[in-house]
C-alpha cells in the first residue's frame, strides 16, 4: 500500500473512534429515564450510527477501487458485505418500520461471509437443520411471521459464522484470519446483546440493569466489529502486495 493510502487509513481509525466516542457519549446523555434505546430509526443518535457505517462503506470501496483488481474474487467478498451492512442499517438507523428489510438484508450479510470461509457441505447441512429446527419452534409457539423468521435465519447464519471463522483461523493461520475471526466474534457479541435487550424490554423493563447492559454492548461491540473486518481486507492487500513484490 502507499504511504498515501495508509495516512488515510490512520484517518479513517481516528475518524471510527471519535464517532465511537460520541456514540457512546450520546446514548446515555440522550436517554431519559425509564426510555428504551434513543437511538429509534431517524432520531440523531441514529443518524451519527449510520455516520460510522458509512465511513466503513466509504474506506472500504476505496481500497476496493484501488486494490480490488489484484485480489481473488473471494477476497473481495468483503466489500460486497459492507455494501449489505450499509443497506441493512438504512432500514435499522434511518427508514422507520422497515426493520424486516433491515434483517432479510443482514442475513444477506452473513451469507456473504459464509461463502468468503469457503463452506463444507457439512457445514451448509448444520445450517439447513439449524433453520427447520428455528423456524418449526416459531411455528408452533404461533410466532412464525416474516420479521421473526429472517432475524432468526441472521442469527443462525451467525451463530454458525462464529465457530466456523476460529476453525478457518486454526486451520490457515494469519493475521487476516485473526482480524476476520475477532470481527465475526464481535458481531455476534452485537446481535446477541440485542436479542438479550429485545427479552429483557418485553419480559423485565428499560430500566432493569440487564437491559441497560445489553443495549451498551450492542454498538460497543458493532463498531469494532466492523472496523476489524475491514482491516482484515486491509491484511489481505498487504499480502497481495507481497506476493506481487516476490514475484517480479
Amino acid at each position: 500500500m502507499s504511504k498515501n493510502d495508509i495516512r488515510i487509513l490512520h484517518i479513517y481509525y481516528l475518524l471510527e473512534i471519535i464517532l465511537f466516542l460520541i456514540i457512546k457519549v450520546a446514548e446515555q446523555a440522550w436517554r431519559e429515564p425509564g426510555q428504551g434505546d434513543p437511538g429509534v430509526p431517524g432520531s440523531p443518535l441514529a443518524i451519527l450510527r449510520y455516520c460510522a457505517i458509512i465511513c466503513n462503506f466509504l474506506m472500504i470501496i476505496y481500497l476496493y477501487l484501488r486494490y480490488g483488481r489484484y485480489l481473488y474474487s473471494r477476497e473481495n467478498l468483503i466489500p460486497l458485505a459492507f455494501a449489505l451492512t450499509l443497506t441493512a442499517d438504512c432500514f435499522m438507523c434511518i427508514i422507520a418500520g422497515k426493520r424486516i428489510l433491515g434483517y432479510l438484508f443482514f442475513t444477506f450479510v452473513e451469507t456473504v461471509y459464509m461463502i468468503y470461509m469457503k463452506p463444507t457441505w457439512r457445514n451448509i447441512s448444520v445450517r439447513l437443520i439449524l433453520y427447520s429446527i428455528i423456524f418449526l419452534l416459531l411455528w408452533r409457539v404461533g410466532m412464525l411471521h416474516a420479521d421473526n423468521a429472517f432475524a432468526m435465519a441472521n442469527m443462525v447464519q451467525l451463530t454458525v459464522n462464529l465457530p466456523c471463522a476460529w476453525i478457518r483461523r486454526t486451520k490457515i493461520g494469519g493475521r487476516e484470519t485473526l482480524l476476520f475471526a475477532l470481527g465475526i466474534t464481535l458481531f455476534a457479541g452485537c446481535d446477541y446483546a440485542i436479542l438479550v435487550r429485545t427479552i429483557a424490554e418485553q419480559l423485565l423493563s428499560t430500566t432493569h440493569p440487564i437491559y441497560t447492559i445489553a443495549a451498551f454492548v450492542v454498538w460497543t461491540c458493532y463498531i469494532p466489529a466492523q472496523v476489524l473486518l475491514l482491516r482484515s481486507y486491509v491484511e489481505s492487500i498487504i499480502a497481495s502486495d507481497k506476493q506481487n513484490m516476490t514475484q517480479s
